[in-house]
């Protein structure tokens, strides 16, 4: 995995959340990869870390930011 500079997960933490607060019908894993224009591992990793603090929740395959 790459290294990351300081505060820069936050960041991207925040650009899961931002994204899924803008997406009230829920996000695929695939769709959020594609609207970040990221990995679609690199967005798992960050959805399971998200899920991990209870701040976003899955239903069937989309995901729901819960704040």
């Amino acid at each position: 995995m790459a290294r990351l500079f300081a505060g820069e997960k936050d960041c991207k933490s925040d650009d899961v959340l931002r994204a899924l607060r803008s997406h009230d019908l829920g996000l695929r894993e695939s769709e959020l990869a594609a609207f970040l224009k990221w990995d679609r591992r690199t967005v798992n990793n960050y959805l399971r870390d998200l899920e991990a603090q209870e701040r976003i929740h899955k239903e069937g395959r989309l995901w729901f930011a819960d704040e």
